[in-house]
């Protein structure tokens, strides 16, 4: 195993990490720069390892260190999502009112 590769798998992983603390803080431009680091760090994660790397016992230590922390990653993703999902249903639902006006127009029409 090459160290360049178990490199980029510790680096893989704290980005990994780094997703969870800006998901914490719903810092949702943040957490998607870092997505994307991510993403050009497996790229050459995949382009460097070999079959021979994937037997290794470190390669497996990592998967295993990974998984919990990428199966959290995943499910507060989809959370926030779908409660991002949700305000917009709410705002749409104002919004999409006939006669509805956010600085109150359609009740000063009435009164």
């Amino acid at each position: 195993m090459a160290e360049d590769a178990k490199s980029l798998w510790d680096t893989y992983y704290v980005l990994t990490q780094e997703m969870q603390k800006f998901l914490d803080r719903e810092d949702v431009d943040a957490f998607l720069d870092i997505a994307e680091q991510r993403n050009v760090i497996f790229d050459r994660m995949q382009a460097s390892i070999t079959p021979e790397d994937k037997e290794t016992k470190a390669y497996k230590e990592f998967l295993a260190k990974l998984q919990p922390v990428a199966k959290d990653v995943m499910a507060r993703a989809k959370s926030w999502l779908a409660r991002s999902k949700q305000r917009n249903v709410k705002v749409r639902a104002y919004t999409s009112t006939p006669g509805f006006q956010p600085n109150g127009h359609m009740v000063n029409t009435k009164f």
